[in-house]
Order: structure tokens, then C-alpha cells, then sequence
């Protein structure tokens, strides 16, 4: 059989597992294994409502083990920790290696902010090692003595750091009441969401200054210590606690292994997703370096999933591959904790309780649309016999 390996539960891959599942009965020769070290992966358009406490975390999940259950794709759980080229085997962090045909990797994106002892940070990158931190912090703040002051500071002036300082502060408060409570965010620039619409950043800024958010500008974090962070120019800012959302940044080991990457480190690929520098792999989301840039954000993830899926089977197939175009302009929804969202659209914005509903339509018709209905039989995480015929032992 063809062995197609992908490497990462991220939408683009819960996009090409769907289209596997569709076409099962005449997908041929052709075997899918999937590598996370989880069987569920957060979904980034719903992580600021779980922040704000109107998910749970399931709600935001995509259940990668019923995805592969209904496709008859294996799922793996372990973490890629690079790829042997010149074997077509794929290392894993359990010691294993993986044959395949042809690999696809959506591994996203992660994020390092400097290490800080005493100081509880919390990057949004990557989703799933948010949760266990994010609990910590609801334990402390709920623990708080009253009276005493607890700080809270987001690093980021990006939708993300935005949509999630106001999420944090509604759940907090909201937490524990009566509690002082202070929240501020830094950014780096002279404007909040840059590239999107300034009538939405107007509304969002107006949005943390009613809220009592303090707002930071040109404000580059460079380190951090026991009760403080301070800028590069030696601004300081006293905060208990940290949420860092700045930047995406590349994983290293796909640079390591010998794939051609941008300056950053992310995975340079064509207009059909492909490698620029080995044919059998591709690239999408995040951690694909597309020219020109595109933002990393959900949506170019979302967007490249179908043709992603089209390319991988036709190049099992020996079919000619199709290109990806990238819109000029992508609508951006974000929350602003409460049940209401502003809206940018090119030069426009909106905000309201009605582009809330809007947002949640959409965020919930993604779920669903890869979830389906019904409980999930675990089985479909335990290794199967062809996950040994496909493995290789080191």
C-alpha cells in the first residue's frame, strides 16, 4: 500500500482524514497514518470562549480518534522529533521510525518566552499545553486572599493577545469577585491588530479601556524576572502571572532534518504545498512558509485543508497537483469575553451580540462538521498490527 504519514492534528489534517473517511470505499490503495501525541486537538477559533468559560474543553476539540476511526486511518500517538530523508522514515520521541511514501506535516507553530523563575507564564503556543497552565492559574486566582492585589499581563497586541486578555479578564472576575484584580497588555507596536481594520482596533481598544485593562504600547518584552517583566529599553512592568501571545515561531527540528525553511525556520513549500526542497513531503498551516507571507492564523490553515487533501491523494494517484490561492482579504471575529465580538473585514468593523452569534455559528459548525455525532469507541487509539508492518524499530 501507499503510506502516507501525517504529522500533526491540525485542521488542514482534520480536513484530509474527513476526505479520506468520504471516499473510503474507492480510496484504493492508499494507507493514512496519523502522529499526535494526543487524540484530540484544540480548535484555535474557540480557545478564547474556552478561556472565558463559555466551552468546555471538548466543546473545542476535534476528536482526532473518531476522525481516524471513520477513515480507517491509523492513528499513532507520539511526538515527531525529526525526519530521516534519505530513508523516507519518519523519528519518533518513543524511539520508533515510520515508512512513508509520502509525509505531510501541520505541526503548527510554538512559542518561547524567556524563562522567568516565580513567574507563572502561560504561552498561547502551542494550544494544548495551555490547559494545564491555564487550570494552575484559575486554582491561584480563586485561592486569593481578599484585598490583595493579583496582576495579570498579556505580551501581544495581535487578535490573539487582544481576544484572550479580555477573555482571561471576564472568567477572572467573574472567578473570584471582590478580588483586585488588575489586567494590562503590552505590545510592541504603536497599534493594537495591526493589518486589520483600525475601525475594529478602535473598538477593541475602547473595549479594554471600559474594562480597566491598562494598554502598553511600544513595549518589546525582553526578559523576565520574579514579579516583573521588562522591555529592551528597560521599562518595567510588575505582573504576577503572564499570557504571551507575540509572534509565531518555527519548530526546530523540520529545519534540522534537512528541509528547505525561510528565515524564521518554516517550512518553504510551492503554490501545491509541496516541499521546495523534497517532493514527498508537504507542508500546511502554520508551519508553512508561503511567499509572499501569509499570517499565521487559523483560517489559511482551514482554507489550505481541501486542497491539501486533493494534492495528497492525486499525488498517490499519479494525478496532477492543483494550487492553492490565498484570499487577498479573510474576515477576523474576535471575542471580547462577554457574549459580544468585533468584527474586521478589509477596512470595516463591526461589534455587537449578533457578530458573537455569528462567530459561534461558525466555530460550531467546524466541530461538528469533523466530529459528527455520537460517542467515540476508544479502540480506535490502541495500535494496530499495521502500525508495526508500517513502523521500523531503530
Amino acid at each position: 500500500m501507499t503510506r502516507l504519514v501525517l504529522v500533526g492534528a491540525g485542521h488542514a489534517h482534520a480536513e484530509v482524514i474527513r476526505e479520506q473517511a468520504r471516499r473510503r470505499r474507492d480510496a484504493g490503495r492508499l494507507h493514512i497514518v496519523l502522529v499526535s501525541p494526543h487524540h484530540t486537538a484544540p480548535y484555535s477559533g474557540m480557545m478564547p470562549g474556552w478561556l472565558a468559560g463559555h466551552y468546555d474543553w471538548d466543546e473545542c476539540c476535534v476528536d482526532f480518534a473518531r476522525l481516524c476511526e471513520r477513515s480507517g486511518a491509523t492513528l499513532v500517538l507520539d511526538t515527531a522529533t525529526g525526519i530521516d530523508t534519505a530513508r523516507s522514515q519518519v523519528m519518533l520521541a518513543s524511539g520508533r521510525r515510520l515508512d512513508f511514501d509520502y509525509l505531510s506535516l501541520d505541526i503548527g507553530s510554538t512559542s518561547h518566552p524567556p524563562a522567568a523563575e516565580g513567574l507563572l507564564t502561560l504561552p498561547m503556543r502551542p494550544l494544548d499545553h495551555l490547559k494545564q497552565r491555564w487550570n494552575q492559574l484559575l486554582d491561584i486566582v480563586a485561592r486569593l486572599p481578599g484585598g490583595a492585589p493579583f496582576r495579570l499581563l498579556m505580551i501581544g497586541g495581535g487578535a490573539a493577545g487582544v481576544e484572550s486578555v479580555l477573555a482571561a479578564q471576564y472568567r477572572l472576575t467573574r472567578l473570584a469577585p471582590g478580588r483586585n484584580l488588575r489586567f494590562s497588555l503590552a505590545t510592541q507596536g504603536a497599534e493594537l491588530i495591526p493589518g486589520q481594520s483600525r475601525i475594529a482596533a478602535r473598538l477593541l481598544q475602547k473595549q479594554l479601556e471600559q474594562r480597566g485593562i491598562a494598554i502598553h504600547f511600544g513595549f518589546s518584552a525582553d526578559r523576565m524576572e520574579h514579579g516583573r517583566v521588562i522591555s529592551d529599553s528597560g521599562e518595567t512592568i510588575r505582573t504576577d502571572a503572564v499570557l504571551w501571545a507575540t509572534g509565531a515561531q518555527a519548530h526546530a527540528w523540520p529545519k534540522e532534518s534537512g528541509l528547505e525553511v525561510d528565515v524564521k525556520g518554516f517550512i518553504r513549500v510551492d503554490r501545491t504545498l509541496r516541499s521546495r526542497s523534497h517532493p514527498a513531503i508537504f507542508a500546511a498551516g502554520d508551519c508553512a512558509a508561503w511567499e509572499p507571507q501569509l499570517p499565521k492564523a487559523g483560517v489559511y490553515a482551514v482554507r489550505m485543508g481541501p486542497v491539501l487533501a486533493r494534492n495528497l491523494f492525486a499525488v498517490a494517484e499519479g494525478r496532477p497537483l492543483e494550487t492553492f490561492q490565498p484570499q487577498r482579504r479573510h474576515l477576523v471575529l474576535i471575542g471580547t469575553g462577554a457574549s459580544h465580538a468585533v468584527a474586521s473585514w478589509s477596512v470595516l468593523g463591526w461589534q455587537g451580540g449578533w457578530v458573537w452569534r455569528w462567530k459561534q455559528r461558525i466555530d460550531r459548525r467546524f466541530i461538528e462538521r469533523h466530529n459528527g455525532a455520537g460517542n467515540l469507541t476508544r479502540d480506535a487509539v490502541k495500535e494496530k498490527p499495521c502500525q508495526r508492518q508500517h513502523g521500523t524499530e531503530p
